[in-house]
């Protein structure tokens, strides 16, 4: 007589899943207008039918450790070639029935490991507004309880900032993107920085959107970005950034990698995990001995207390880290990492870019410089983009965006389609 109750709850709680699934359905839809109705379409019901597909068969089988062979699924299809490493130059595979693996195979692994994956969740794991951008749908709450208005005011910045990022502030600085095929060390810093903006008001531009728009019809989900620059160290940047992807790794790999083998050990399990989430070559797991080596050295500097070494390393290793990150083309990337000096002609080199790409540059830069120079400041505390939420920076970004919004540039997601 009790499971009468909890099974009429549950049932509830997928329809009231399934109503948000439907308007969010119809927004990928509105949003991916240039696509046919054909694609759109399988964009959607695709996923939706592979995670049902999912559900019952965790719910037949209980396949022991199922939840990394579902994580380390989009290594295998980038290993074959069925999906395209995710540098951040390109991400969508050409393969319709593939569309989000990377996103719901993580977000069914991560709870699966928490014990937390059933049918209730299926409306949730396969939102198409999240498999097109992120974050990794770790929970959507409802917070219907709040009132309209009050919603309305504290989610829809979010919204604002996001689409600033991202279309007047990201996309222009696409047009920089032919220094990746100079080796020289000025255009490959070069390119590293400008590429590290970029992947940031793409990426955190959309995923502030998603979580504004989503706040405003009554459902909370990861606030996947917390001002990643306003960090005196390394690990204080990797806890600001592509949080829910974070979370899945903690729960994944490092509480039960730590629970047997030191701290350096398991930092290098978590981030070679990382690395081949993102793809399976050559840069990847080179990027990720990289931070694994530098977060740990940044830790053992904290301990001794040289906390300004580590305040000094992370802008090189950001940086060094992006350059090693966007750039599958081992052979290419290897000429780079030599670091050698052939002149500024990279550096004049973007001058000819259009000025909205140098405004769009000049920007991006500013939003960064404001992150770290105020980050002991009270407005910062949170890290949620208060500095940007207030009535008045809302209004000038507004401004802003209807003067600078442009045609320049491409507009794709970096972290989505994949």
């Amino acid at each position: 007589m009790r499971t009468q109750p909890i099974f009429y709850l549950r049932k509830m709680k997928i329809i009231k899943n399934s109503f948000l699934w439907v308007i969010t359905a119809a927004l990928s839809v509105a949003f991916s207008f240039e696509l046919g109705l054909g694609e759109s379409l399988g964009k959607i019901f695709i996923p939706l039918c592979v995670v049902s597909c999912f559900a019952l068969a965790h719910k037949k089988l209980k396949i022991k450790y199922i939840e990394y062979l579902l994580f380390f699924s989009i290594s295998i299809t980038s290993l074959f070639g069925l999906t395209q490493t995710l540098t951040g130059s390109h991400a969508e595979s050409n393969n319709i029935l593939l569309f989000g693996l990377s996103f719901y195979t993580a977000s069914i692994a991560y709870l699966i490991a928490i014990k937390s994956f059933n049918f209730s969740k299926i409306f949730d794991v396969s939102n198409p507004l999240l498999l097109f951008t992120g974050p990794i749908a770790l929970f959507i709450k409802p917070i219907k309880h709040k009132k309209i208005n009050n919603r309305i005011k504290y989610y829809f910045p979010f919204i604002i900032i996001g689409s600033f990022m991202f279309l007047v502030v990201g996309s222009p600085l696409t047009e920089f993107f032919y220094l990746i095929n100079r080796t020289d060390v000025v255009s490959s810093i070069l390119f590293a920085g400008i590429f590290e903006i970029f992947v940031y008001m793409n990426f955190c531009g959309l995923s502030l959107f998603i979580y504004g728009l989503f706040g405003v019809l009554g459902y909370r989900i990861p606030l996947n970005f917390k001002q990643p620059f306003s960090s005196s160290n390394i690990i204080e940047f990797w806890r600001g950034w592509h949080i829910s992807l974070s979370q899945v790794l903690k729960v994944l790999f490092y509480k039960r990698l730590r629970a047997k083998f030191s701290l350096f050990i398991t930092l290098v399990g978590v981030y070679v995990a990382s690395a081949m989430w993102h793809g399976i070559t050559l840069n990847f797991f080179i990027w990720g001995l990289f931070h694994a080596i530098l977060f740990w050295l940044s830790l053992q500097l904290m301990k001794l207390g040289k906390g300004f070494l580590p305040l000094l390393m992370m802008p090189i290793i950001i940086v060094i880290g992006r350059l090693i990150f966007a750039d599958s083309d081992t052979e290419r990337l290897t000429q780079k990492l030599f670091f050698n000096f052939d002149g500024f002609d990279g550096a004049f080199s973007i001058l000819t870019a259009p000025t909205n790409s140098h405004i769009s540059l000049i920007f991006g830069l500013c939003l960064i410089f404001v992150e770290f120079a105020f980050r002991k400041t009270r407005v910062m505390h949170n890290r949620n983009y208060k500095h940007l939420r207030s009535p008045f920076v809302s209004c000038v970004l507004c401004i802003l965006g209807i003067i600078l919004i442009s045609n320049v540039g491409v507009d794709y997601a970096v972290y989505g389609q994949r």
